[in-house]
């Protein structure tokens, strides 16, 4: 370990030396390895971590709060602050530190989770660092609050989690292509490392290459193992109402949280989010009500499926996954791009090293992730999902005079079926099977296929009086099945903030097991006298009406909402409005869930910034009032 970490570098922003990761991993190392190291290696570290103590750039620097966006950093600046205040006896650091975690705390008590909720790569990082804190801290309310917010963490993802496939339910607030595919991933490394072979992927699989594999940063190994070691450090404690959820569920389980986000830019304003997950014994459906994680949802899985193709499981070879993007011009999944890395700007080292210039590596593989330019908005009742879409305005410039329009010359939605062992068991489009996966559809059409033990009807509602007639197409891609809507295609064009106002996407999915029917032909008949009212006059208005049927009950969705809005002014359900409840887990007392029913604790005073600068952007910001002004 001493000879990896002597010639290490960190990014040096004139004095100081800052990254929110090598900063902090060298806090908790020494927390746990000081003594182990050799003197030199030691000092390094130590320089490194009183550094972070610094405002800008360092751990205290005003992006690294709890303002519902990328929790995984304020969480590993918390605890860089706290234990590595302790350890070179830096008061001021845990102080801060301190005030953190009572925020984080606040965030609990108003929501069932944080804001970068059940993220498969960035969860674990999150509960990491308040495991650390919670185990290693000499500061007892630290210890105290950091282990009730990993409590809630843990508590979270344990409903999620799906014992049969050892696998985690969508909604995901961010996620990568390997997150998408249910390979190897953070979240399952971390949950392979706590519960053994009940999990899957094991990361054991990125010591046994197959052709299938997907491994994040473009098939880098080397980044993957050293990634995933890192969570073997951190101490933690499930508390028993989570291992429990993690061993054994009664079917049909559900989990419902609110959350809070804080995205930046002006499509994007911060909001509520609702999310649900219905998990059955074959299958898993995710939603988040609208989900603006990082601009608008670049890395969002507002709708997520994830399914047994065979029982029971054994591999991730066993499991499939089904979402949505929003993709313009040549986008699809599964692109291969080759690994390169972009040296961060005004790090001094790599400025002078490197000069700025891409550094291109031998490996590829398939791009870490694909962007999706959609707003959306979901309502769910139980195994059905009315997911409603329409293209982000900021591909229309800017509000005021269209400049920075993006010129398109493709502008599609897909519905996404990772298919990199086997594609669909059996299609029927209409009520026509198919025989392969091609071909196009018809407006009002369901796309029903088998999938394994999953049965899944798609039903597009795409319409606009701006581009035209809309195309359905059933397309295959190497590696992945898709259902495309395309809007427009033909030569590069841009479309004014107006015109992207006027294109309607979604569609309503329906899921089964085959348990459930006798066929794939049956489950289609039984949503084929479905009806649908859809139409744009001031705001998009919605619904849509399943009569009973031989398995399910009748259900009505209702929905009403303005273009370019993230929210709903109407998500009813068989006539009655969705409820909100901040944390509803099956099988779980919510008043014992902590914070939620603790009296209220003001926050003591603190404001510790003169401006909000930062290293990394030119952001705007205004401050009126201060309370220690």
């Amino acid at each position: 370990a001493d000879a990896i970490l002597r010639p290490a570098q960190t990014e040096q922003y004139g004095a100081v030396r800052f990254n929110i990761f090598d900063t902090n991993i060298a806090a908790a190392l020494l927390t746990s390895f000081a003594g182990q190291m050799a003197e030199d290696v030691r000092e390094k570290l130590e320089g490194l971590v009183r550094d972070g103590f610094s405002f800008k750039p360092g751990n205290r620097q005003p992006d690294y709060q709890f303002h519902g966006y990328n929790d995984n950093m304020p969480a590993k600046a918390t605890m860089g602050l706290i234990l590595g205040g302790e350890y070179l006896d830096c008061p001021d650091a845990v102080a801060y530190g301190l005030w953190n975690l009572r925020q984080f705390r606040a965030t609990l008590i108003r929501n069932g989770i944080n804001g970068e909720f059940n993220s498969p790569t960035y969860s674990p990082l999150t509960i990491h660092a308040m495991g650390e804190i919670a185990e290693h801290a000499r500061h007892p309310e630290a210890r105290a609050l950091a282990r009730g917010i990993e409590e809630r963490l843990w508590i979270d993802l344990a409903a999620r989690f799906h014992p049969e496939m050892g696998l985690q339910a969508g909604p995901y607030s961010r996620a990568y292509t390997i997150d998408t595919l249910a390979h190897v991933s953070c979240l399952s490394a971390l949950l392979h490392f706590v519960l053994g072979d009940a999990a899957h992927p094991s990361p054991c699989r990125l010591f046994q290459p197959d052709s299938h594999l997907v491994v994040h940063h473009k098939g880098d190994y080397p980044h993957d193992i050293a990634q995933m070691c890192w969570y073997t450090l951190g101490s933690y404690h499930v508390p028993p109402v989570a291992q429990a959820l993690f061993t054994r569920k009664n079917y049909p389980y559900h989990a419902v949280a609110t959350c809070e986000q804080g995205p930046t830019g002006p499509d994007f304003p911060a909001l509520r989010c609702r999310i649900e997950t219905l998990l059955t014994v074959d299958y898993t459906l995710g939603t988040a009500s609208t989900l603006a994680m990082c601009d608008g949802g670049k890395q969002a899985m507002p709708y997520f499926v994830t399914y047994r193709k065979t029982a029971p499981v054994h591999s991730y070879a066993d499991m499939g996954t089904v979402f949505t993007k929003l993709v313009v011009d040549d986008e699809v999944p599964g692109m291969i791009k080759q690994a390169k890395e972009v040296p961060a700007a005004g790090a001094e080292w790599l400025q002078a090293d490197r000069q700025c210039e891409p550094i291109y590596y031998s490996n590829s593989g398939e791009d870490d992730s694909l962007t999706s330019h959609a707003h959306t908005v979901t309502l769910q009742a139980e195994s059905t999902a009315l997911v409603l879409t329409h293209p982000h305005l900021a591909l229309g410039g800017d509000a005021d005079s269209g400049l920075g329009a993006t010129p398109l010359s493709r502008l599609s939605e897909l519905v996404i079926f990772p298919s990199h062992i086997a594609g669909a068991d059996e299609i029927i489009v209409g009520s026509a099977p198919r025989a392969s996966w091609e071909g196009t559809a018809q407006h009002g059409e369901w796309i029903a296929c088998r999938r394994g033990r999953l049965l899944i009807a798609v039903r597009p509602m795409a319409y606009s009086s701006i581009v035209g007639d809309i195309r359905f197409t059933l397309e295959s891609l190497p590696n992945y099945q898709v259902i495309r809507t395309t809007f427009y295609q033909g030569a590069p064009r841009s479309f004014t903030r107006a015109e992207l106002r006027m294109i309607f996407g979604g569609f309503v999915a329906e899921h089964a097991s085959i348990d459930e029917y006798p066929s794939l032909q049956a489950f289609v008949e039984d949503l084929s006298a479905s009806k649908f009212t859809d139409y744009f006059w001031t705001t998009r208005r919605t619904r849509y009406r399943r009569p009973a049927g031989r398995v399910r009950p009748a259900l009505e969705l209702e929905t009403s909402h303005s273009s370019g809005s993230q929210t709903a002014r109407i998500a009813a359900i068989n006539g009655q409005p969705v409820t909100w409840p901040t944390a509803s887990y099956d099988g779980v007392a919510t008043e014992t869930l902590p914070f939620l029913n603790e009296p209220f604790t003001a926050i003591p005073s603190f404001f510790p910034w003169e401006d909000f600068t930062v290293e990394w952007g030119d952001w705007p910001y205004a401050i009126g009032d201060r309370e220690d002004a």
